[in-house]
């Protein structure tokens, strides 16, 4: 392990040293910190640039395990969410599933917020929160005469298709 520390220092300088031992002293249990700390056996275990790569990642994503606020995942949030009101419900939705903004903070401290892989698990987990959200208002405040007026129309629907109407699909004037 402190080979990795000495090659680290060398590319990124000793502050950058000292923010990876920092952080593998405070989170022994975390994944790049175990790829780290494991043996590079020849056909088992973390090879060194395996092990040199995720203590690059750690040196150079020290913020997000180190910094006292780790807010960093609503912040990805904030970017994603078109609408103020929108973030708000999302924000209260998290504050009342903590369980649920734990999984997003540890995959955000772990992954980051960049690459398809990372973002796709946010994203996802972001329009669940939405529509979590978005149902739990429209109980809440009741529907808006608009609202009434579409579901009325899809009852209607509904009711035609059931009785064997042919319901034409809507086509672009061509």
């Amino acid at each position: 392990m402190y080979g990795i520390l000495n090659l680290i220092r060398k590319l990124y300088g000793r502050p950058a040293m000292r923010r990876v031992l920092e952080i593998i002293k405070k989170y022994p249990e975390a994944r790049p910190v175990k790829t780290i700390k494991s043996e590079g056996l020849p056909y088992y275990g973390a090879t060194e640039k395996s092990r040199l790569g995720a203590a690059k990642g750690l040196a150079e994503g020290s913020s997000r395990y180190l910094d006292p606020y780790p807010g960093t995942f609503m912040n990805y949030v904030r970017h994603k969410v078109p609408k103020k009101e929108m973030f708000s419900d999302v924000a209260n939705y998290y504050r009342l599933n903590p369980d649920k903004r734990k999984i997003m903070d540890d995959w955000h401290q772990e992954m980051g917020s960049k690459g398809e892989w990372s973002t796709g698990f946010m994203d996802d987990m972001i329009k669940d929160a939405i529509r979590a959200m978005a149902g739990k208002n429209l109980k809440t405040r009741g529907p808006t005469d608009h609202e009434k007026y579409l579901l009325a129309l899809l009852r209607q629907k509904r009711q035609e298709a059931q009785e064997g109407a042919k319901i034409l699909p809507f086509r672009r004037p061509e």
